[in-house]
């Protein structure tokens, strides 16, 4: 699959060239970002691989990191500011990174 920039969006194409979907360019894990406090943590790298390896690969993935960056941001905001929603998220994050570092270690 092509993934082809355009004016602020990210064009994802199908294995014959048609387009499948369009997502906002340069849209980052808004809710980890929020709970980790920083968009350079390691888990960030994680989900944004999966998001860039396996999700945008076919259209249902595609779809939902598309609805995942419209609801996202007020959600993110909302659990920057409390302390308990933060920990809270990162405990609820744990076990998808889990899962994602195993399997990379194991297709290394």
């Amino acid at each position: 699959m092509t993934k082809q920039y355009s004016r602020g969006w990210k064009n994802v194409y199908d294995e014959h060239g048609r387009l499948i979907e369009r997502i906002p360019r340069g849209g980052g894990c808004f809710i980890a970002t929020a709970a980790y406090g920083t968009g350079t943590a390691k888990e960030l790298c994680i989900l944004k691989d999966f998001r860039d390896n396996v999700l945008l690969k076919n259209k249902k993935g595609a779809s939902f990191v598309n609805l995942y960056y419209t609801f996202s941001p007020p959600i993110a905001k909302y659990i920057q500011k409390r302390d308990y929603l933060r920990f809270l998220t990162r405990c609820a994050l744990y076990p998808l990174i889990s899962i994602l570092k195993i399997k990379n270690i194991k297709n290394e």
